[in-house]
């Protein structure tokens, strides 16, 4: 469960847009799915502000937190303290998932890759939990956004990436290569 409309204002009404919290994100390989999801199904955002909605997803990154009240590049030698030592360790899909848009304006789904929620990853949320943040999502799910689609594509879309990977029922096992750190500087 994420922060609702009613958590959205009562942070606004303190000064907070949610929208500008700091992030630390961990940048991951992600396959490529040209040939699985035609452009037709894709949906790219027509607001410039939202500019990470936009089709299938060429960059890949797992939020290791999310809520931080300072942009994590201003935060950044504090963050690689609480991360001193840390490794990410493998990072693999456990099923294909979907979220809705939150927004009434835009009608499409969010295509994601859960994450098997190894001890690596729970560790990197829970040290970078230790700095100043709004936990705007109570339960960590750890996930890779494969795509965007139009919201009629939905299943469409989860049923090819499954035959693609050859996964059955939610199962789908996409290894995820790390390749470093990512202070904010992508969404």
């Amino acid at each position: 469960m994420s922060i609702n409309a009613y958590g959205v204002q009562a942070l606004k009404d303190l000064g907070i847009d949610p929208g500008k919290l700091g992030c630390v994100m961990l940048d991951v390989t992600t396959p490529d799915l040209a040939g699985v999801i035609p452009d037709e199904w894709c949906y790219t955002s027509p607001r410039p502000e939202r500019f990470w909605v936009s089709g299938r997803q060429s960059e890949g990154h797992v939020t290791l937190l999310y809520g931080l009240l300072s942009p994590a590049t201003d935060i950044r030698p504090a963050i690689d303290e609480v991360l001193d030592g840390w490794e990410p360790g493998p990072v693999q899909g456990d099923e294909i998932t979907v979220f809705p848009s939150p927004w009434d304006d835009e009608p499409y789904s969010c295509i994601v890759s859960e994450l098997a929620l190894t001890p690596q990853l729970r560790d990197a949320h829970a040290r970078l939990s230790l700095l100043p943040h709004i936990d705007t999502h109570p339960v960590y799910r750890p996930h890779v956004t494969l795509a965007y689609v139009h919201e009629d594509r939905e299943q469409d879309a989860v049923a090819a990436i499954r035959r693609h990977f050859k996964a059955r029922d939610l199962f789908c096992p996409i290894n995820f290569e790390p390749l470093g750190l990512n202070y904010g500087s992508k969404r």
